[in-house]
């Protein structure tokens, strides 16, 4: 149809404009529309063709146009025309529903439909210019799917005015229609389920803070157990054990299979810190000739967990004992963790032994790694180990000089030896109780060394062996000169410690450039750490005789689960701790002067007793290793933030 001249309705892209045709070439129009603007559509949008006009008259004429048509579009009722049809099932145009609903086929008409069933789609589908009615099913499929978007909806408009009003803390009354909408938060922030009630809080709060907010929100309304650590509830770890758990560690039969190395006779003894509950490494020394044999017990935690059993699985989805200043969530219930495998003075445990033998000039002979029984004769906390060391103990002086060795053979192949004190916070009874352990005693060395040697060891024998484990690996450093490790300890840490590479798992053994080993794995902590677990279960089974449980696949998922899990968990450690801290400051420390180091010349300081980092704000003309008194300036434990000023 030649269409130059006419008035026409077209899509534009899916909605109905009117425009006049100034020119028709081929299949383009060149059209205006009713405020002058110049379009170029193509023939086939054209759906509705009114009568021919001049130019000049086109604007009032679109007028009275849409006038008609907005009027006859008011009176369809596009269910009973659906209705009408009695179920047809075919295509049909607009101007012949026009003349089944109005009686009457004018272009008005005609558009008023195109314009009514376009915008409810209940009924009809559009195909191009034509609507096809909707089966009975279909209709009443949409109308349910209306419904519940309809309800979705008013669901969120509700569920958001009460949460803002829950996170500004008005007064609310948690009415007992709330109570669905906290118990969904709760689940959310528990098991972090993909609700939309957390959908809700992240728009309302920010994705930042929404945890916190929903934190808040059920500590306020009852639902939050106050005494629990807040970082635990914001992680959604659970501290206690379902009691299917704690039965199954109840049925475990206390007991040593037969075929292991007795070390019963050589006397044991642990260091561990005075309140560690889940010791898991026991020491021997032992002289034959002019050998020193060093017995490295770990506890056998494979000797009562099996791969896939009960226990297995859950310590498998908790990952790690997690050490919080409040309270330690353990891996395994406490059964298992501080009565069974624990290496409890004077009785018999079964253990995972790597034997080393050394020469009088510490030099290593040999080792080998067994299966064996231990009974721990004396169990010494660092301090009582560090005494003993001093008083002239044979065996552990004999420990402590093989210890400065090894250490020494490390640092020479690059090793980090640079052990900065710690802090370690302890609540009891809303009381913060602050500690600085010392990295560097004779004891603490003592076991540091202990460990990596029996790691390392073990490392070499599964890669020797062809044995299926996970290794730690670290890349190279770049090294520092003397002259470039500043005197002050706070610049030092803070040089070296932007050379650190962080640590890898890999399936394949290779350098932990941080340790100065070949190759390095961990099965030193099983009731403490999974990843521990399975690797000591590996070589537990090869001893055994029985083939390696876990194959290379397993291991990957389970080195790929260990990694995000350490980083998650170390996360909930810092923060809590980093929390406290700032708590213990808060409210014994804030207006008195603290002695820090200045970082750099930005204003970065460290505090010297509590080797917290923070800014200094307003002026100040430090340079780095000046020694300067701060006081707090701000402190927001809950964001974990602090400030300090000139004091």
């Amino acid at each position: 149809m030649f269409l130059e001249g006419h008035i026409v309705e077209f899509l534009d892209p899916e909605q109905l404009r009117i425009a006049y045709v100034r020119k028709h070439e081929r299949d383009r129009l060149h059209l205006v529309d009713p405020r002058g603007r110049n379009l170029s559509v193509s023939g086939d949008r054209v759906v509705i063709v009114h009568g021919t006009a001049s130019e000049n008259e086109f604007p009032a004429l679109a007028r009275q146009i849409s006038e008609v048509v907005a009027v006859r579009q008011a009176e369809v009722d596009v269910e009973l025309l659906w209705e009408s049809l009695g179920g047809k099932q075919r295509e049909m145009e607009a101007r012949e529903l026009a003349e089944m609903f109005f009686a009457e086929p004018s272009t008005e008409a005609a558009s008023a439909i195109f314009r009514a069933l376009s915008e409810d789609t209940l009924f009809f589908k559009r195909k191009g210019s034509q609507f096809l009615p909707k089966t009975q099913e279909q209709v009443s499929t949409e109308r349910t799917r209306r419904q519940r978007q309809r309800e979705r909806e008013e669901f969120r408009e509700r569920t958001a005015n009460l949460i803002m009003q829950l996170v500004n803390r008005k007064n609310v009354s948690i009415a007992p229609e709330t109570e669905p909408i906290l118990d969904r938060m709760q689940n959310w922030l528990k098991y972090r389920t993909g609700d939309e009630v957390g959908t809700i809080l992240e728009e309302v709060a920010g994705v930042a803070r929404a945890r916190e907010a929903a934190y808040g929100i059920l500590l306020a309304t009852g639902r939050v157990d106050a005494s629990v650590d807040r970082f635990l509830v914001l992680a959604g770890i659970d501290p206690e054990f379902p009691q299917l758990f704690l039965e199954a560690a109840e049925q475990l039969v206390p007991g040593i299979r037969p075929g292991r190395v007795d070390y019963q006779d050589a006397p044991a003894f642990t260091i561990d810190d005075e309140d560690t509950r889940e010791v898991d490494d026991a020491l021997t020394v032992m002289r034959s000739g002019s050998e020193i044999i060093v017995g490295i017990h770990i506890a056998d935690v494979s000797a009562f967990v099996e791969k896939g059993d009960l226990l297995d699985t859950e310590a498998a989805r908790r990952s790690s004992s997690i050490y919080l200043p409040t309270v330690t969530v353990r891996m395994f219930p406490e059964r298992l963790s501080t009565d069974l495998v624990n290496l409890s003075a004077g009785v018999p445990r079964p253990a995972f032994t790597v034997e080393v033998r050394f020469d009088e000039q510490g030099n290593r002979l040999g080792y080998r790694i067994a299966l064996s029984t231990i009974r721990v004769e004396r169990r010494l906390s660092y301090a009582q180990a560090d005494e003993a060391i001093e008083a002239g103990d044979s065996s552990l002086q004999a420990l402590h000089g093989l210890a400065k060795q090894l250490h020494a053979v490390r640092a020479e192949r690059g090793a980090i030896t640079f052990r900065r004190p710690e802090l370690k916070i302890r609540v009891d009874g809303g009381e913060i109780h602050i500690k600085k352990i010392d990295s560097n005693t004779p004891s603490r060395l003592l076991v540091s060394e202990m460990m990596i040697l029996a790691n390392g060891l073990a490392a070499d024998f599964a890669s020797i062996n062809s044995i299926p484990v996970i290794y730690r690996t670290q890349e190279p450093r770049e090294a520092l000169t003397l002259e470039e490790t500043p005197a002050i300890e706070a610049l030092t840490f803070e040089r070296i410690r932007k050379t650190f590479k962080r640590s890898r798992l890999s399936l394949t053994p290779g350098s932990h450039s941080g340790l100065g080993l070949s190759a390095y794995t961990q099965a030193s902590s099983p009731i403490r750490r999974y990843a521990d677990l399975v690797t000591q279960r590996q070589f537990t089974a090869i001893l055994r005789g029985a083939p390696a449980p876990h194959v290379r696949e397993e291991l990957l998922q389970i080195l790929v689960t260990a990694e995000t899990a350490e980083q998650e968990i170390r996360a909930i450690e810092d923060r809590s701790t980093n929390y406290w801290l700032l708590e213990y400051l808060s409210r014994y420390k804030k207006d008195q002067p603290l002695s820090a180091i200045a970082l750099d010349p930005k204003g970065n300081v460290e505090l010297e007793d509590y080797y917290l980092r923070a800014k200094i704000v307003g002026p100040n003309k430090v340079r780095p290793g000046d020694k300067v008194e701060v006081q707090i300036e701000s402190i927001d434990p809950v964001k974990g933030e602090v400030r300090f000023r000139m004091a």
